[in-house]
């Protein structure tokens, strides 16, 4: 178990006491009591578009049910509706001009039917509409307005009423947000820490986009699509590229912030990313962004054009879209242009890997080639400056295509159709070849008689950056395919839905301008050995002489690309029912339950090359296949447990519960219990608690042995740890700083398991109409984690002689090699709080005001990576990822914007900030404070009364130019490229047609 600090029991004890105490004052703060909805002016915000999304807001803003057709409001939009109004006023102006009218039914609630009877139209009366689509009952979303999905949940209802925490990014918000890439949107989210990557990591990217919630890895938050599973990275990725989904399609994001393993089943520890695809469209839309940064650089391009149509029977829409993205290079930024920072408070990560040989004598002399063609001792100044040559921001393109179709077979039957394709490529610019002769899988030695060898003694460490190769560039490409085919509909007053999803993920890396470690190891060996080599053409290549010592010829010999593709494919069918099974005196009560099956498959090959570990300069590995089934049945129910006669205040119980059954590695049955009271109209209490799990990805399970050049510090290159740590029994070279690490699968995992905890509140003060807080209290405990650390294994080894095998040293004390594969090992316990808040400002002449905010505070992020071992709280601190370490972990992350609407103008300004990080400083001890970070975003739109809407979009990130601080220990460009953005200020201009 971990200890649990007097900080932490401070926490838990406070979470009843904060929350009662709050729900005191604002119980006692409300000055009226409920409503009726026909007598009292309500405060509606209802944004413009298909009045089918714009009945469902009038719906829950006004709290009555309402039911009506979905073919009667297919093709139709409406008006947005802003301010405090009474609701037959606010319906009636959604309705105006559509040729519908609504009509009360039991006195509760609105059936809307068509005024007049045309042909095509359904003339269902009032109560024929009522009667056909009782509210008591789940049904189709846009025909059952009473409630609708909400990720998180399997039943349908108001999302107000649900007990687990979930932001909701609008079409609206997305556009204000000028992010071109889903990874660019969701990097400001405050839930969102630690180490999501995305073309901001050019060294150790793949271009790839990911998203971590809580800080813990992308692979402990479940990516959807329309709430059902996807495909991961075809490279044998662990979670789902964010880059494959192009967001000039996508409607809305949903995030859940609370394990959801019981919802649905493996990788929802820290939460759920909802991808909602647009489906009610109409008309044409093209679309072009273009935008650059304040220096010129980093230009980028977005065409759009979408077509959609709704019928009789159902609806299509198509969406096409290209994106260009140009590269922003390290040397371009004063952080970034050089990996010595000494000067602005950290310390040289040069390279000592140098264009001149350096060569290590066997008396121990360290000397560097002499362009004078003699040698010189070496110094501390002579290493090698990378930066100079190495891409930040990888270019990148994407080409997408998304389509769906919907055609109702009769009034309770429709059919759903998704089909999406994509393709990317990013290239990431990488500094030509290093050369660590000493350090290679296979070391090499420089033959005594070698004839470029003037000492005539054999040489085992010789350094040298092989500036005579082109610069090593990494290209990324992938193609993705999915389809998704759905059938539901109501029979005997249940919800049911049959569907099929399959998807598949091809990516291919090519990294060019390596170097053949078989032929350099005969090239620098003895002549007779070249001469009888079987490979033909052998030359002999000068590694000991100055820059440009290396010939074409040579280079010719000993250049080579690698190459290695694979593929993900997820394919599943699933059954799902819902019912209102109880109509009690304290509400109805809803049960969903169903069943998944799931094929995955990954696959992972290498060219004979990197699988027999002959390069350097890549990472050399063995293939990888593996496939799972997965067998799911789950289970859902709601139950409103009181309610007082005044129907004001209430307590609803949630609980679901998941079995799921794994070919490869067993059985996990996982329950989720949730709690709302509700005291009033004004104050809710929410409360829950989730056991969640995560299975060993394939790649984990399966991955052949592979080899990188991973950041580690080695206790042994400090001078003050030699003959103090049992296992550092002399000095090791303090000049580097990356070690190959030999990494493998393990079939022998385990799943990780979580247990989480969520307490909070929402206010809407009858007071302050348009009024909106929430708190919530989060707690997540993790073990069994999976864990590959060298870090670790070398840290351990050092202080107490242990993973002996693991840790393999030279005869100077040098690492040579640490071998890491997966296991089960450490655990992680993280407590913070998430907070909300908008506000809409009463309509005024001068526009509609509104404000929004959102945060997130980790109070601890204990972190133990084997029983026994030390605890480490990473709240409010910075480890590289490079390093092993889960990135940044900011104590306070927040936003807020301001948004004014105003006839066709539109306008937004947001704040998003990052607090200051600890950080060790390489090569010591020393700790400095990464320094906290505030960037202000600017929107301005207008609306041009051209055909159906001309609207030309103004933006400017950044306004401040504020420059990302400094990350000592950050592996690419000096800075945390996961939380800050090297860019600096960024303008952007976006145009579109609506037809």
């Amino acid at each position: 178990m971990l200890a649990e600090s007097r900080a932490t029991k401070y926490f838990a004890h406070g979470i009843v006491s904060v929350l009662l105490a709050m729900a005191a004052v604002m119980v006692c703060a409300q000055s009226a009591p409920p409503r009726e909805t026909t007598a009292s002016a309500v405060q509606f915000t209802i944004e413009g578009g298909p009045l089918s999304a714009a009945l469902i807001q009038y719906s829950r803003q006004s709290g009555t049910p309402i039911v009506f057709s979905d073919r009667l409001t297919r093709q139709l939009n409406a008006p947005a509706v802003f301010g405090q109004l009474a609701p037959e006023a606010a319906l009636n102006a959604l309705l105006e001009d559509s040729g519908l009218a609504w009509e009360f039914i039991d006195r509760r609630i609105i059936a809307i039917y068509a005024d007049s009877c045309e042909a095509g139209q359904s003339c269902a009366s009032p109560r024929e509409t009522g009667a056909r689509f009782p509210v008591y009952e789940p049904g189709i979303e846009e025909t059952y307005v009473y409630g609708s999905r909400l990720t998180g949940s399997r039943i349908r209802r108001d999302p107000t009423r649900y007990s687990a925490p979930v932001d909701v990014f609008v079409r609206a918000d997305i556009e204000r947000s000028g992010a071109q890439t889903l990874g660019e949107l969701l990097k400001f989210v405050p839930a969102v820490i630690g180490n999501s990557t995305s073309t901001a990591i050019s060294n150790g990217g793949d271009g790839t986009a990911t998203v971590t919630l809580r800080g813990l890895p992308a692979s402990n938050t479940l990516i959807l699509i329309n709430g059902r599973r996807i495909a991961n990275d075809g490279l044998a990725g662990e979670s789902v590229d964010l880059n494959s989904i192009s967001p000039a399609a996508v409607e809305r994001v949903e995030i859940l912030k609370d394990g959801a393993s019981a919802i649905y089943g493996s990788d929802a520890i820290a939460g759920v990313v909802n991808i909602i695809m647009k489906r009610d469209f109409h008309g044409v839309l093209a679309e072009s962004h273009y935008g650059e940064s304040s220096r010129g650089d980093l230009t980028t391009t977005t065409q759009t054009l979408q077509y959609g149509t709704g019928f009789r029977d159902g609806g299509l829409f198509i969406s096409a879209s290209h994106y260009e993205q140009e590269p922003l290079f390290s040397r371009d930024r004063a952080v970034s242009r050089s990996a010595d920072t000494r000067a602005l408070g950290g310390s040289d990560q040069r390279s000592s890997a140098t264009p001149d040989a350096r060569i290590v004598l066997p008396d121990g002399r360290t000397l560097i080639a002499d362009r004078s063609g003699g040698y010189r001792p070496a110094t501390d100044e002579d290493l090698f400056d990378f930066q100079a040559f190495t891409s930040a921001v990888v270019p990148m393109r994407r080409s997408s295509v998304y389509a769906n179709a919907s055609y109702d077979l009769n009034e309770q039957v429709t059919t759903l159709l998704d089909v999406s394709y994509l393709q990317t490529s990013a290239n990431a610019t990488l500094a030509p070849t290093p050369i660590f002769t000493a350090f290679e899988r296979t070391p090499i030695s420089v033959a005594a008689d070698n004839p470029f060898n003037p000492f005539e003694v054999e040489l085992t460490d010789v350094r040298r950056r092989l500036l005579e190769f082109p610069s090593r560039q990494k290209r990324n490409e992938s193609k993705v395919a999915r389809i998704s085919a759905i059938v539901e509909g109501l029979y005997a007053d249940w919800h049911w839905d049959v569907g099929y999803n399959w998807s598949r993920s091809e990516a291919r890396e090519t990294v060019s301008n390596l170097v053949d470690a078989d032929r350099l190891a005969l090239a620098v060996g003895s002549p007779d050995q070249c001469r009888g080599a079987a490979i033909d053409g052998c030359v002999p290549v000068n590694l000991l002489g100055p820059a440009g010592s290396i010939g074409p010829d040579q280079v010719d010999y000993l250049i080579l690309d690698g190459d290695v593709r694979g593929h993900s494919t997820l394919s599943s069918a699933s059954i799902n029912l819902s019912n209102a099974l109880l109509n009690l005196p304290t509400g109805r009560g809803d049960l969903a339950l169903g069943v998944e099956f799931r094929h995955e498959a990954t696959a992972k090959r290498p060219d004979a090359r990197l699988a027999s570990t002959g390069t350097i300069g890549g990472g050399n590995f063995e293939a990888t296949r593996g496939d799972r089934k997965i067998l799911e049945l789950y289970a859902e129910t709601r139950l409103p447990l009181w309610r007082s006669h005044s129907g004001g205040r209430s307590l609803e119980l949630e609980a679901a519960l998941r079995q799921s059954s794994y070919s490869d590695f067993g059985a996990s049955t996982n329950p989720k219990l949730g709690l709302k009271l509700q005291l009033g109209p004004s104050l809710a209490l929410r409360g829950g608690y989730a056991r969640g799990f995560r299975a060993p990805s394939l790649n984990e399970l399966y991955e052949g042995s592979s080899e990188e050049q991973a950041f580690i510090a080695d206790p042994c290159t400090l001078a003050a740890n030699v003959g103090v740590l049992p296992g550092c029994e002399q000095q090791a070279d303090p000049t580097r700083n990356q070690f190959l690490t030999v990494r493998g699968g393990n079939p022998d995992l385990d799943a990780e398991t979580s247990e989480s905890f969520t307490a909070g509140l929402i206010w809407t003060p009858a007071a302050i109409t348009g009024l909106r807080v929430a708190m919530d209290l989060f707690q997540i405990e993790q073990r069994d984690v999976v864990s590959s650390s060298a870090q670790f294994i070398v840290n351990q080894n050092a202080r107490d002689g242990s993973f002996d095998s693991s840790v393999i040293r030279d005869a100077q004390g040098n690492l040579l090699r640490i071998n890491a594969n997966n296991i089960n090992t450490g655990r992680r316990r993280i407590q913070g709080a998430d907070l909300g808040l908008s506000y809409h400002f009463p309509r005024r002449g001068r526009g509609q005001w509104s404000l929004t905010g959102s945060a997130a505070y980790i109070h601890e992020y204990l972190a133990q990576l084997e029983a026994g071992a030390e605890e480490v709280d990473l709240s409010g601190s910075f480890r590289d990822e490079a390093s092993e370490g889960l990135g940044g972990i900011p104590e306070w992350k927040w936003q807020l914007g301001l948004q004014w609407k105003r006839k066709r103008w539109q306008a937004s300004y947001d704040v998003h900030h990052v607090s200051a990080m600890e950080e060790q400083v390489p090569g010591g001890n020393r700790l400095r404070l990464i320094d906290s970070w505030t960037v202000h975003d600017l929107q301005l739109s207008y609306n041009f009364n051209v055909l159906e809407g001309l609207r030309l979009t103004l933006g400017l990130d950044n306004i401040l130019d504020e420059a990302a601080p400094l990350a000592a220990s950050a592996f690419n460009d000096n800075i945390d490229a996961r939380t800050h953005e090297l860019k600096g200020r960024f303008w952007y201009t976006r145009l579109s047609q609506r037809f």
